[in-house]
């Protein structure tokens, strides 16, 4: 009996005391970290066929990365309402130089530096103008409607020279790091 009881003893703490995964992923810009991906991390990345990834990290280990996604849809109940229903889970698979880009993460105001408040001022201010101008049976001034389309375009630009990702390259790596010792 007290040979059992050891055994599974033994069994339990083997099972508790299984070691983690020291393997991550770095991203880094002329070599400073910008963040690091562990187990257990939301991760999601640009593939290099161009369709986005998202996931939670199961597992890194040899240069690969596992990662598993859920597909939750909406469920009609028989009340005429809905709710989130776990429909499956998919486990995925990829080497990190399949990692093409990393999105950047959304900051504060992210509207004013994309350049939309821009677009959304000039073409407003530019429609008032014309508006008033017609009800009032006023002069459209082409100067106030040169500076909206302007404002519009300087948005325009910004939206199209903004970065939305970190890609991979020659400023920003991607490492695999690996502190196990085999």
């Amino acid at each position: 009996m007290i040979k059992c009881l050891q055994l599974f003893s033994f069994l339990f703490f083997c099972s508790v005391a299984y070691p983690q995964q020291n393997d991550f992923l770095s991203l880094k810009k002329r070599g400073r970290t910008i963040k690091n991906y562990f187990t257990g991390s939301p991760i999601s990345f640009i593939h290099i066929n161009g369709s986005l990834i998202e996931g939670t990290l199961e597992r890194i280990y040899k240069d690969s990365i596992f990662l598993y996604n859920y597909d939750i849809r909406m469920t009609p109940t028989p009340w005429g309402t809905r709710f989130a229903d776990t429909v499956d889970r998919y486990d995925l698979r990829y080497h990190f130089n399949e990692i093409a880009a990393i999105p950047k993460p959304g900051k504060s105001f992210e509207f004013v530096r994309n350049g939309t408040l821009f677009m959304i001022g000039g073409v407003g201010y530019a429609f008032l103008h014309t508006f008033n101008g017609i009800i009032q049976k006023r002069k459209i001034e082409p100067t106030t409607l040169a500076i909206a389309g302007g404002v519009a375009l300087l948005g325009f630009t910004m939206k199209k020279l903004r970065k939305y990702y970190y890609p991979i390259g020659k400023r920003y790596t991607l490492s695999y790091i690996t502190l196990a010792t085999e």
